[in-house]
């Protein structure tokens, strides 16, 4: 079957007030330890983090990094920058720990609309990898890049690469979506088959725009 190789990609940025939250690896192996930094923010500013997605900043720091340590499955880390009393800007990462593969979404805002890449990547060797993005009500969703797979919209952006992804392997898919001028919160899984199985697992990223 026909493989593709690319440069593996491991961090993303979330804009937010001209302030970026970045991950040093979003899809890393459980129990990994992974930096967490924020670059932009002025001087001065203080950093408040929630790295179990419940909602609770359980720690705060001065310097605009910290160390995270990732466990199996998905979990949503949060920063707020803050500046006396006023909150300069607040950013979101899903990282996702998982032995056999992965895969990072990246959202690029343009004039109208936003572009969405998401790169799928291999630790074992995974048959048929495949993607479902959840479609916000209402917006319209047009393909820009399917990077070989097969593709289909409907309630979902589904899409799948006949072929055997070899680890360290990426793939590509994008696709652009117009905002109907609500909040856009993004939501998908990647998948494949390991030793006969199928696996399922959420796609790491930006979560947001």
């Amino acid at each position: 079957m026909r493989r593709l190789v690319l440069l593996p990609f491991f961090s993303v940025a979330v804009l937010a007030a001209g302030i970026t939250l970045e991950c040093s690896n979003l899809i890393p192996d459980p129990e990994t330890t992974v930096i967490l930094w924020v670059r932009g923010a002025p001087l001065g500013a203080s950093f408040r983090w929630d790295l179990d997605g419940d909602g609770v900043f359980e720690s705060t720091t001065l310097e605009p990094q910290i160390n995270f340590v990732a466990k199996r499955g998905s979990q949503t880390v949060t920063v707020e920058v803050v500046s006396g009393s006023q909150t300069l800007a607040r950013a979101s990462l899903a990282i996702v720990a998982d032995p056999r593969f992965g895969a990072i979404r990246t959202i690029t805002k343009e004039d109208a609309s936003f572009l969405v890449t998401i790169l799928v990547q291999a630790k074992l060797p995974l048959i048929a990898p495949g993607i479902a993005e959840e479609i916000p009500a209402g917006a319209v969703v047009e393909v820009v890049a399917e990077g070989g797979a097969f593709w289909r919209k409907a309630e979902k952006l589904e899409a799948v690469w006949p072929l055997i992804l070899d680890p360290g392997s990426v793939l590509a898919f994008s696709y652009r979506i117009y905002s109907t001028g609500e909040t856009l919160r993004f939501s998908g899984v990647v998948s494949g088959y390991i030793g006969g199985q199928r696996a399922e697992i959420p796609i790491a990223g930006q979560l947001q725009p």
